[in-house]
């Protein structure tokens, strides 16, 4: 019976290495999700600079234009000064002048500060560039890591599994029922080690006579806590 159950105890690791590459199997599509949202941000990051700027631009073409304009309306306010032939036509001229040169001080103002917006968010659409290319460069050396890894992990999964066949054809049919139930239920621990009377699957003590059933190697044993297959190594 000790070797049926050493023959257990071989298969469970075999087991066990199968279900840690199915679980990195299925890690591996989320942190490619992962990286694809890192990519995602980073080029939503971009698109909202390049509209920034778009609207920035549109802002500085208006005030341009506006500002030829007041710059047009002082050069004509300063010619007609010089053909005004009374003093109210020449108030009128000074104070058309005034608004002009006030509106152009004004505007000449606003068109600087947006160069300088301008040539910050030029700034930030380079630095933006340059991230969303890196994120791409990474987004795609990971899906081909990822990819590369996955055909690893196939060809692994395969070797195994033959192995497995082979290791479960050596235990008692009966016996490899129940454990594959148990196993299945815990998706990783069929049998475990009773150490010092405890069993390692759950920490919790075995009866006393059942342990000393345990440790002669009388028979097939299960925690009566956890339900799982039990066993001790032989001295």
């Amino acid at each position: 019976m000790k070797e049926m159950l050493d023959r257990l105890v071989h298969l469970q690791e075999t087991d066990e290495k199968i279900v840690a590459l199915q679980k990195e199997e299925e890690k591996i599509p989320r942190e490619i999700e992962e990286q694809e949202q890192i990519f995602g941000n980073s080029k939503g990051r971009l698109a909202q600079v390049q509209e920034s700027l778009e609207e920035l631009d549109g802002k500085f073409t208006e005030f341009s234009r506006e500002l030829e304009e007041a710059k047009d309306q002082q050069r004509r306010s300063q010619a007609r000064a010089l053909a005004v032939k009374t003093q109210r036509e020449y108030q009128a001229v000074q104070r058309e002048g005034e608004f002009a040169r006030k509106r152009r001080g004004e505007l000449e103002g606003q068109v600087r500060e947006l160069q300088e917006e301008k040539g910050i968010l030029e700034e930030s659409l380079l630095e933006a560039q340059q991230d969303l290319e890196g994120k791409e460069a990474a987004l795609e050396e990971k899906r081909k890591q990822a990819e590369a890894r996955m055909k690893a992990i196939r060809n692994e999964r395969e070797d195994l599994q033959k192995t497995r066949e082979v290791e479960a054809g050596l235990v008692e049919p009966e016996l490899l029922a129940k454990y594959q139930r148990v196993f299945q239920r815990y998706r990783g621990k069929g049998i475990v080690r009773v150490t010092g009377g405890v069993c390692n699957g759950c920490f919790m003590m075995i009866p006393p006579q059942l342990y000393n059933q345990v440790l002669a190697h009388g028979g097939i044993h299960t925690c009566p806590n956890c339900g799982r297959i039990i066993y001790v190594d032989r001295e």
